[in-house]
């Protein structure tokens, strides 16, 4: 019997859907093509490695677990291959904000080229998305993600807004890390139902599921930023280098004294943090163990979520628990 991990739960559930996850993939590839040569050999490079795509996964799963007709159904595909392209944008934009070198364990576009490839490629992948929508015949469902697209580039505002800022609430970075990330996995989850016309309480269930997952994974995301190791695809530190005020951080300020706080207040401050000063946090937040308190924080959130799950009684709502169960004690 399998482990059950956050890798093996993820190839569990890419097995469970892989027609479609495979037609997804060949839709994003035939959309990349341009007579700009340039462009799909840069957006090959970007897809050499496909990732997760939790996105299009959460997508194509939600819409297994609720129609019992989904073999006969293909516009959840093209809405699938849409919110991959749509995350693949915000990613290329997010490099150049954050002058971000590695991407999915390999050099990032800005690095390779430079910024102004990155942004127009960035801009290339947002129009194909747009165009995929179209192919789902839904108002509704392009509504839905127009909207979310929207709440991405409001939650990269706040974020920049509260860089350096470490007097920022737990309610203040939950609302970014919602509009940032987590309203993506909403729409994931609920524009299969909206595609084929399903309750709105259904609708709004699957979009909650779907934003307090986004929210789990971003929390445990940002704590391997300071705990995880080099699978994750990204350098480790980033967030505390670059100046990003994140959950570790907010609960370690709750448990240090008044000097301690003005020490890091003044490392925030700093135009640039090194290494050293990196080191220095990373010892004070094992000292008061801030790694499982995020991942406590976590799942009191999951829990929300299960209670949801219980009301279907297939495959796919069991790979969604797994996958929230292995999601906070992800390592990588």
């Amino acid at each position: 019997m399998k482990q059950l991990t956050f890798e093996n739960t993820i190839l569990s559930i890419h097995k469970d859907i892989q027609v479609k996850l495979k037609k997804t993939n060949e839709t994003i590839d035939s959309y990349i093509k341009s007579e700009i040569s340039i462009i799909p050999k840069l957006s090959k490079y970007f897809f050499n490695k496909r990732g997760k795509q939790l996105r299009p996964v959460l997508c194509l799963l939600s819409s297994k677990m609720i129609n019992s007709n989904y073999s006969q159904i293909n516009t959840d595909i093209s809405m699938a291959a849409a919110l991959e392209f749509i995350h693949g944008a915000t990613l290329l934009h997010d490099d150049v904000i954050d002058k971000g070198k590695i991407r999915r364990g390999q050099r990032s576009i800005n690095d390779i080229w430079n910024n102004k490839f990155s942004v127009l490629l960035g801009d290339f992948m947002f129009s194909k998305s747009f165009q995929l929508m179209t192919k789902g015949n839904s108002l509704r469902a392009m509504e839905s993600l127009a909207e979310v697209s929207s709440k991405i580039s409001e939650g990269e505002f706040l974020q920049l807004s509260n860089e350096q800022n470490i007097n920022i609430k737990i309610e203040e970075y939950i609302n970014i890390i919602s509009l940032k990330t987590a309203e993506l996995f909403g729409a994931a989850m609920k524009v299969p139902a909206i595609l084929t016309n399903k309750s709105p309480k259904l609708i709004k269930q699957l979009n909650t599921l779907g934003v307090n997952y986004g929210i789990i994974f971003q929390i445990i995301d940002d704590n391997l930023d300071y705990f995880g190791g080099k699978e994750i695809g990204k350098v480790i530190g980033q967030d505390f280098l670059e100046g990003k005020v994140t959950l570790p951080i907010i609960l370690l300020l709750k448990k240090i004294n008044k000097d301690q706080k003005e020490k890091i207040n003044t490392l925030f401050q700093k135009k640039k943090r090194t290494i050293k000063e990196l080191k220095e946090i990373i010892k004070l937040l094992q000292k008061y163990e801030i790694e499982q308190e995020c991942r406590e924080y976590a799942e009191k959130i999951s829990v929300k979520s299960l209670g949801i799950l219980n009301q279907f009684k297939n495959k796919q709502s069991q790979l969604l628990k797994e996958l929230l169960v292995t999601s906070i004690k992800r390592e990588s």
